[in-house]
């Protein structure tokens, strides 16, 4: 019994000291990736000799920049900021990847905070937040795991990049919503305190004004800046007003108005929603504006 017991005993003891050792092992898989960034570093730093670049490494990303034209007083891009840009993607040996429409004057556009999977990678969405507006530059970027574009014929797994960047412009919602008022013609609208322009276009004075714990009858369209329809209500539907059943911008302009009216608002992102944004038709940090009418409230 007691031998046949020091016999399980000293089993146990071996299997807790492989599963410990295993436990303890290095993964394949990150050793992997460990070994190839430094072989990454490698091919950037003879490339950067090679070219004779004046790159310096960001330490934070590992990016690798050699800014063509330096702007000191550009806009540095922040969460919320929209940012268009031009880029060319290309392989250290010069096989190019990917590009921007430059040609056909088509900048990418992404939302810093925001950007949309599968059409920017991850390489050049840090890139473009080193950057300032109006600056140029060449980043070199060792492989990203997250690159949806990595492991394909065209750049396979673990290959650097070299990324031709050029930002034209970096735009805070405020400076959207501008841009769009004086692109509509509604530089006329109220800007209230909490950032909503409200700009009537159709006024019924004698009209009864709608109240806080009524509920509106509304027709409305509500667009993207870009122009983008997402939401419509053309025969008009019911809402409760001041009970926090619409989005803010709406319980701040409906007690603007009047039974009959119409009006236009425009809107930041807090009055809208938010960062999370709303299905997949509302990004997120989109400013919006609509364009609605009071058809009752009672």
């Amino acid at each position: 019994m007691t031998k046949n017991w020091q016999k399980w005993s000293f089993a146990v003891s071996l299997i807790g000291l492989f599963i410990a050792q295993l436990s303890c092992a290095p993964d394949p898989g990150e050793a992997l990736n460990d070994r190839k960034r430094r072989e990454n570093e490698d091919e950037i730093k003879a490339y950067i000799a090679k070219n004779n670049l004046n790159a310096v490494k960001d330490d934070v990303t590992g990016l690798y920049i050699a800014k063509t034209k330096d702007v000191p007083t550009g806009q540095v891009p922040a969460v919320g900021d929209e940012v268009q840009y031009y880029f060319l993607q290309e392989r250290l040996d010069g096989l190019v990847v990917d590009s921007s429409e430059t040609a056909a004057k088509k900048p990418g556009i992404v939302t810093i905070g925001a950007p949309t999977p599968g059409v920017i990678t991850n390489r050049l969405y840090t890139g473009l937040q080193l950057l300032k507006e109006g600056e140029e530059a060449i980043v070199l970027a060792p492989y990203d795991p997250t690159d949806n574009k990595s492991g394909n014929l065209l750049l396979p797994a673990y290959t650097p990049v070299r990324y031709d960047i050029k930002v034209l412009s970096v735009r805070t919602e405020e400076e959207q919503i501008q841009d769009y008022l004086v692109a509509k013609g509604l530089t006329a609208a109220e800007k209230t305190a909490s950032g909503l322009r409200f700009l009537l276009t159709k006024a019924y004075p004698d009209s009864a004004l709608v109240k806080t714990g009524q509920t509106a009858k509304v027709k409305y369209t509500g667009r993207l800046l870009n122009g983008n329809q997402f939401d419509a209500s053309v025969d008009g539907s019911d809402w409760s007003v001041g009970t926090g059943a619409v989005i803010p911008a709406w319980d701040e302009a409906f007690v603007k108005m009047r039974v009959g009216e119409k009006a236009t608002i425009v809107l930041p992102s807090s009055l809208g929603y938010g960062q999370a944004g709303s299905s997949t038709k509302i990004p997120p940090y989109a400013p919006l504006t609509f364009e609605m009418e009071i058809v009752s409230s009672k």
